[in-house]
């Protein structure tokens, strides 16, 4: 029996804990898969251990275990590993991935982007063999299983030339906000799509070919780890941020259209009497943008990336399932720190979030929203990605002594 692995809360009623990280594993050069298989399969019980309250160094000793869940994914090189049990999944193919920075750094994330790499970023660092997310309701216990994977891995390292096979190259943390905003002020994650309708958009659907079966019901996974540009941000006029962002600042109302003067207008009966944001009880009907005539507000976020194609499940709808996780980090330069979304998406191939990105009518062209011919100043370089990568999320078989074991073992 096989089944979505643990980690993407897409069922009625389940949210994610607050605190996450995305660690990255690199095959030491030569290893072959069968020697990937064995040393990750080792991690998977620390793993395993982790999340009963098992720390190797305090045997007998519990700790709280913070609800830890683990998700492990595999890219592209995975396959590419001698041995390898499985061929290239027709969907992790070149035609889905993102491209790499410029060797002099920057370069668009994909042809057809307004999304690129910042001009310091001259390498990938989320593009290894495979990625492993932590979700978990506290930070240490998040912040224990990345140093116990490192102590893992060393302690399964060659004695004799101290090398191991897989080597934690990177990792990205952040949490979950609990204002249900984001950085840049305005709430955040109103739109995704109904619990019911999410595993229609995650699972992997037969494909009619015998090499990709082994698949179905597991997923994809996309990471773009991006900061935001907050003085820029704070540089425009709330009437410029909401027609980039098409809702209201405050309630969290869609915008439909815009006054005589040029002022942003709501949704007519949004929020409700006695609620005053989008989020409150009795709003769930608003949570959706209206399609819009206004071509000014055509052209916002939300508008751009939400077209209401249906059926869900067809992955010409382009929806996604995103579990985003902001993050702060400290900068050696003003204002001090890097600000910035982790954006973690599900889909049943990556083909919806690459036409979601390059398609003009979409996000196509635009970093945020706005028109990509005339963009408000600042707003070409609102997002920049630090790091991205995609990767195949095998389901969870019965029997298997990891998720994916199937392709290295």
């Amino acid at each position: 029996m096989a089944a979505l692995q643990e980690g993407i809360y897409h069922a009625p009623g389940q949210r994610p804990d607050a605190f996450f990280a995305m660690l990255f594993l690199r095959a030491a050069p030569e290893s072959t898969a069968g020697q990937i298989g064995q040393t990750f399969g080792q991690l998977w019980q620390t793993y395993q251990d982790l999340k009963a309250g098992k720390v190797r160094e305090l045997p007998g000793h519990p700790v709280p275990p913070g609800r830890l869940t683990v998700l492990v994914g595999y890219g592209p090189k995975a396959f590419q590993l001698a041995g390898a049990q499985r061929p290239l999944p027709t969907d992790l193919g070149p035609q889905n991935r993102f491209r790499s920075p410029l060797p002099t750094g920057g370069g668009p994330l994909l042809l057809g982007s307004g999304l690129r790499y910042g001009e310091d970023v001259r390498t990938n660092l989320a593009t290894e063999e495979i990625a492993v997310q932590l979700i978990a309701d506290t930070q240490l216990a998040v912040h224990r299983a990345v140093v116990e994977t490192w102590r893992t891995l060393s302690a399964l390292a060659d004695p004799e030339t101290s090398s191991a096979r897989l080597l934690l190259t990177s990792f990205y943390s952040g949490f979950q906000r609990d204002d249900k905003r984001s950085w840049i002020g305005f709430h955040d994650g109103v739109s995704n799509m109904e619990s019911t309708e999410r595993y229609g958009a995650i699972a992997i659907k037969p494909s009619g070919t015998e090499e990709d079966s082994w698949t179905e019901d597991g997923t994809y996974l996309a990471f773009v780890r991006l900061a935001i540009d907050l003085p820029s941000w704070d540089n425009l006029s709330r009437e410029q941020q909401e027609l980039l962002v098409g809702r209201d600042r405050l309630t969290g109302c869609a915008l439909t259209t815009v006054d005589a003067d040029g002022r942003p207008v709501v949704q007519a009966g949004c929020p409700v009497t006695g609620s005053s944001e989008v989020t409150d009880e009795g709003n769930a009907a608003f949570g959706e943008p209206p399609a819009v005539d206004d071509p000014l507000v055509k052209q916002s976020h939300v508008q751009r990336a939400n077209h209401h194609e249906l059926p869900i499940n067809s992955r010409n709808s382009l929806r996604v399932f995103r579990q985003g996780y902001e993050f702060l980090e400290p900068l050696g330069q003003a204002p001090g720190f890097r600000a910035g979304l982790n954006f973690v998406s599900f889909q049943d191939t990556p083909e919806r979030l690459r036409r979601m990105l390059t398609q003009d009518t979409w996000l196509g062209q635009t970093n945020f929203g706005g028109d990509p011919d005339h963009p408000v100043r600042g707003m070409d370089h609102l997002l920049v990605v630090r790091a991205a990568g995609i990767y195949l999320v095998p389901p969870a078989v019965e029997g298997e002594p990891f998720p994916g074991a199937s392709i290295l073992l």
